[in-house]
């Protein structure tokens, strides 16, 4: 009897959090019926989640409607999260200055394992598209901050990623290694990652963040089209790279990852499904 009411314990626990995750991956806010129909799970069992979760202020509604988008307690849990780095703190007034000379969100992604987690951003003032969430953690491949981490890690390193990732579950063939490869070297050619984002070549550029004690640490993101790749160099990323750099030099030690303690391949976040975009 108590083995029965411990996994109908778990059961539930597993359908809180596979609401709540659904809820915060959503593009807009969503109701009971559609909730259901997209994880298979009873309505009934939807709605007695997403009471346990409002309750909590995991999720709140809607402009009162019977729809939910996320609530407070997800944004103060990223806030003690980000807030654990110092390189937060020091990058903001980077990151302010650098979308304010550009014109265009300059974020800096911290390296957590294998992944990138988005640590601090300032919008600038001509995004009208840019909307990645603080505290979002994608593997290093899938996103342009995190490339520009990958790409300047020796090659043990890069090595030992693509056996992480595999053994994550990624399925034969999702990742094309030898594109990436290639992709990577250009970057460390180039000393950045860039990623095209108009007709006429203009690109989004990530540079790497080093510590002196510890190799890449980072990598500041300018996410508008910025400068042309092979004709010019984004100086205002250059100068904020070496501005957040020199900074990290006076006291490396202060910024170490607050989990630099565990093993790479014991950080297992899951994120959204291993495949190569």
């Amino acid at each position: 009897m108590a083995l029965d009411r411990r996994s109908a314990i778990n059961s539930s626990a597993t359908h809180v959090f596979q609401v709540l995750r659904l809820v915060s991956e959503a593009e807009e806010p969503l109701g009971v019926s559609e909730i259901s129909r997209r994880l298979g799970l009873p309505a009934s069992t939807v709605y007695r989640a997403l009471i346990t979760l409002e309750e909590s202020d995991y999720i709140v509604r809607y402009q009162n409607m019977p729809r939910y988008e996320l609530g407070p307690m997800p944004q103060l849990l990223n806030r003690a999260l980000v807030h654990r780095f110092k390189l937060h703190a020091s990058a903001r007034p980077v990151l302010r200055t650098l979308a304010e000379r550009t014109g265009e969100t300059a974020s800096l992604t911290v390296r957590l394992g294998w992944y990138g987690l988005r640590l601090a951003g300032v919008y600038g003032s001509r995004d009208i598209y840019h909307r990645d969430r603080l505290g979002e953690v994608t593997l290093l491949h899938k996103s342009l901050p995190g490339r520009g981490i990958l790409a300047f890690l020796d090659d043990r390193e890069r090595t030992a990623y693509r056996a992480f990732v595999e053994a994550q579950g990624a399925p034969s063939g999702a990742v094309d290694w030898r594109a990436l490869d290639t992709r990577l070297a250009a970057a460390r050619n180039a000393g950045l990652e860039h990623e095209v984002l108009t007709a006429d070549g203009l690109a989004a550029v990530a540079l790497p963040v080093r510590s002196p004690d510890h190799g890449v640490i980072a990598s500041i993101a300018i996410n508008g089209p910025v400068f042309h790749p092979g004709e010019d160099e984004p100086a205002d990323g250059l100068r904020a790279q070496r501005q957040l750099e020199a900074e990290i030099a006076t006291a490396p030690h202060e910024f170490h990852s607050p989990f630099a303690h565990l093993a790479v391949d014991e950080i297992v976040i899951r994120t959204s499904p291993l495949d190569g975009r």
